[in-house]
């Protein structure tokens, strides 16, 4: 598994797959901060709050569509994955580490936005105004931990379709249908909605972006284990479902 992951590694040098790390994470920052300063100073305050709402509801999904795409780009322009299928290798390890790789990526991704907030919070000294630091925090990383069957799911489509499609379905997808459902008590069966519900009662910001009022039914944390568990049954489903359909291009 290590040489595979050590292939992937070198593959990405010097491709706009490692500069996603650091531009979209940016990108989501200093928009959400440009709007809370058009809103005034007391939108400034909410600017730790603001950017986890932006990333939620836009960034994370295209952060995930991306780096998928164009790791399977690479593939697709070079020998369309005939240079896969020619080695001795085991497929479905393959597409395991694949995944694995771009999960590491997502993940530090999220911990460069987390740096962001940081900094956000020292530079603008009521921010997070809502909540505390580490309730930020915790917010990136359960989002992350929610949104990981994104991973393979855009693996599987960007290989199917291509870059465009699936930057615009997963981005769109999750868009619409999760920051409709995540308020709603359908929040369950959408799992676009997942990532957004759970940051609900840690940043004390609805999917709109509006603070939500005290006591609440949104800001209860019952719906964090839940959501994490669903998220993680459904990442190893279609994790599953990736490597299998990976392993059938052995035969075309």
């Amino acid at each position: 598994m290590y040489l595979y992951l050590k292939s992937d590694f070198i593959k990405t040098k010097r491709t706009n797959i490692r500069k996603m790390l650091l531009m979209i994470p940016l990108i989501c920052s200093l928009l959400a901060l440009g709007f809370n300063f058009l809103g005034g100073p007391e939108i400034i305050r909410l600017s730790a709050e603001t950017i986890i709402n932006h990333w939620g509801i836009v960034w994370l999904s295209v952060f995930i569509a991306l780096t998928a795409g164009l790791l399977n780009n690479l593939e697709k322009k070079s020998t369309n994955f005939k240079s896969i299928i020619s080695l001795p290798i085991n497929l479905q390890k393959k597409e395991w580490s694949r995944i694995l790789f771009l999960t590491g990526f997502v993940a530090i991704g999220s911990i460069i936005l987390c740096a962001v907030i940081y900094i956000t919070s020292l530079l603008i000294k009521t921010s997070p105004y809502l909540v505390s630091l580490f309730s930020c925090i915790l917010a990136v990383a359960l989002m992350f931990v929610t949104s990981l069957w994104q991973i393979p799911f855009c693996l599987w489509l960007s290989r199917k379709t291509n870059l465009f499609i699936t930057l615009l379905l997963n981005s769109m997808l999750n868009l619409n249908l999760g920051s409709f459902f995540a308020p709603t008590e359908e929040w369950l069966f959408i799992p676009y909605s997942w990532h957004l519900r759970v940051q609900m009662p840690l940043t004390k910001l609805h999917s709109n972006g509006i603070p939500l009022p005290q006591n609440d039914e949104l800001l209860s944390y019952s719906v964090i284990p839940i959501a994490l568990v669903l998220s993680l049954l459904f990442f190893f489903f279609l994790t599953w479902f990736s490597i299998r359909s990976f392993n059938k291009l052995e035969v075309k």
